[in-house]
């Protein structure tokens, strides 16, 4: 083998090595791109866990919060003038979890500032989608959440 023809098969071997550690560079930024402009579907529940006992309705007052795990899956429980009402504490952003602002009664995201008021609904930021629900109930003197939205 000539020396011409040892060094044709280098470049050639060298240009698809880097051709080819380019293309996975490539498809490895589009894979975050993608993952970042449409984040996946997340489940707020486990549908096998029907409803779950949070607080008597005096332990909670009016325009606080508590966060609770529900299957698994953290949760604030609301207790606004208008009643009850349980939200995922995951952004639908990014999956961040968002936090409770008693004073200006919205859910804020660390993560990307995610803002959302306080039924879920986006104000600001960049998640697309409200905080997923769940159903909130007053049982006697006893607040309870459960599958299904509130």
């Amino acid at each position: 083998m000539s020396e011409q023809e040892t060094r044709y098969e280098r470049r050639t071997f060298l240009n698809k090595l880097l051709g080819g550690a380019l293309t996975v560079s490539v498809m490895g930024v589009i894979g975050a791109v993608m993952a970042y402009l449409f984040p996946p579907e997340r489940r707020v529940f486990n549908p096998a866990r029907r409803r779950m006992r949070v607080a008597r309705i005096d332990e909670i007052p009016i325009g606080k919060g508590k966060q609770v795990l529900f299957s698994g899956e953290p949760v604030w429980v609301l207790h606004l003038r208008g009643g009850w009402i349980a939200l995922s504490a995951i952004c639908t952003h990014q999956g961040c979890l968002v936090n409770w602002d008693e004073k200006r009664l919205t859910f804020a995201c660390p993560c990307h500032a995610g803002l959302f008021d306080a039924n879920g609904n986006v104000l600001a930021g960049p998640p697309r989608r409200p905080l997923k629900r769940l159903r909130a109930s007053v049982i006697g003197d006893e607040v309870y959440i459960g599958e299904g939205e509130g």
